[in-house]
């Protein structure tokens, strides 16, 4: 060979170890006994947060590539691993059930899914809370994606609560007697308060005297299994009186009571606790108190908690005391927040400038919950799509697609990611499609789903976020089933 090719060769080698070390750090995931070494996500965003989810996967599997190509015993499993990768990518870049990411930051949900995946062993619970309209009533939605996650990390419960509750639920029974009276911040069951002391669920059960409060698991059909039982029952309310009382019975079983001696207007919890988990019980109150919320757990586990507002466009979180709200946060570990809004919206959203406030206020709200509460990630399910009458055509309804996709742009310039419902259902004039589907998946009112069709949305929501958490373990090494 002539020197001047040998040198070429030379300078062709360094230059190529050169960008290794650029791309390939110290750390790699395991692979067998062996492990590859490649740029994380991480190390990729902060070099080139330009990039794309797809460019920056692309990089990654080319690094990957050229090392198998280089290593002399790269094998067929190894080359599959490649080809992984450029399924996530297809679906991280292409699939209308793909969830937006701010930044197109792959590790978003990092932190859930490593509390998810250790909560159990680690005894706590890790909250999701799932907040909407009238689309998640009756546990909706929320009940299919609670079930699911549970039988998979754990826990069991339907999880919050209100002290009364007007809407029946499929997973849980509740009347309420006494001196109670209920306040609700947005809706159309709205009552107002007086007073912005709302707490997590969006409305407060005042007491004034004695009250019983009593709640049993359903049995419907429709019910889904884990949540039937649960195993911790906590009250939450401010304001108490002093001497407070609140009595616990499960059926025979003498009630085991707890006291408050002191008054206090800061944010209180009772706390009862079983052995054997519980289907059903009587809560005795006497005294004077603000209760924002009750919770049915297990032990451990993931909690999914169903906060529907009927008629609500998502707009009250800045208009809730943070006084009432932070603490039981963080005392309920809430980890995720999902906030389904817009369709109550839609109506009168007739320009642009009707799109921009409304996700302006959207923002705000983001804004705002990070702000009180960094310790969650927040993502936002848009509305579905909704039909009317256009031209005498039955169609979707003006302005939605417009309003969707600002929705989406408003949710990742602000941290959060987003979820799009009216993509996932076939986009324009999909619900036509929903409501003539057989068995019916949508309601004739071209609006709303039927408890199959809200099924439905839950299970496709679930499976891609699973998706996600797959791809955290693919890339951690850990080899799951895809």
């Amino acid at each position: 060979m002539k020197v001047y090719k040998i040198l070429l060769f030379i300078l062709y080698v360094n230059t190529v170890l050169f960008f290794l070390c650029i791309f390939f750090p110290e750390k790699g995931i395991p692979f067998g006994d062996r492990r590859l070494f490649f740029p994380s996500l991480e190390e990729i965003m902060i070099k080139e947060k330009h990039l794309t989810a797809r460019e920056k996967l692309d990089l990654m599997k080319e690094g990957l590539r050229l090392q198998f190509v280089a290593d002399s015993t790269a094998n067929a499993q190894q080359m599959a691993f490649i080809d992984s990768l450029e399924l996530y990518i297809n679906f991280f870049e292409n699939h209308p059930a793909r969830i937006y990411l701010p930044n197109n930051d792959l590790s978003f949900f990092d932190s859930l899914f490593y509390g998810m995946e250790n909560c159990v062993n680690n005894n706590e619970i890790i909250r999701i809370l799932h907040y909407g309209d009238s689309q998640i009533e009756a546990d909706r939605i929320s009940g299919v994606i609670r079930q699911k996650l549970q039988e998979k990390f754990g826990g069991n419960g339907p999880g919050l609560i209100p002290a009364i509750q007007p809407i029946e639920s499929a997973s849980v029974a509740q009347s309420a007697s006494g001196n109670m009276e209920r306040f609700t911040i947005a809706g159309n069951l709205a009552n107002e308060a007086g007073h912005n002391r709302y707490g997590i669920l969006g409305q407060t059960t005042v007491l004034n005297g004695r009250g019983t409060i009593y709640v049993a698991s359903r049995n419907y059909k429709n019910t889904y299994e884990n949540a039937k039982e649960f195993s911790k029952v906590r009250v939450f309310l401010s304001r108490n009186s002093e001497n407070f009382v609140a009595s616990l019975q499960t059926g025979n079983s003498e009630p085991i009571t707890r006291q408050l001696q002191n008054e206090s207007l800061q944010p209180r919890t009772l706390t009862w606790e079983f052995k054997n988990p519980i289907k059903k019980f009587e809560l005795y109150l006497s005294g004077n108190a603000e209760i924002s919320a009750l919770s049915l757990d297990g032990n451990s586990g993931v909690a999914v908690d169903n906060i529907p507002l009927r008629g609500s466009s998502g707009a009250f979180f800045t208009n809730i005391d943070v006084n009432t709200y932070v603490p039981v946060m963080k005392e309920l570990n809430v980890k995720l927040i999902i906030m389904e809004f817009g369709g109550n919206r839609m109506p009168s959203i007739k320009s642009a400038k009707a799109i921009a406030e409304y996700t302006n206020s959207m923002a705000k709200q983001i804004n705002h919950i990070y702000n009180i509460y960094p310790d969650a990630k927040i993502l936002f399910i848009g509305p579905s799509d909704m039909s009317t009458m256009v031209n005498g055509r039955l169609q979707t309804i003006p302005f939605l697609k417009e309003t969707v996709q600002s929705m989406r742009d408003t949710a990742l310039e602000n941290g959060a990611a987003f979820w799009d419902m009216f993509e996932v259902m076939g986009g324009e004039n999909s619900m036509i499609e929903w409501v003539n589907n057989k068995p019916a998946w949508a309601t004739s009112d071209y609006i709303h789903f039927t408890e199959k069709g809200a099924a439905r949305i839950g299970e496709l929501f679930f499976e891609s976020f699973m998706i996600y958490y797959n791809y955290f373990q693919f890339i951690n090494g850990i080899n799951p089933q895809i």
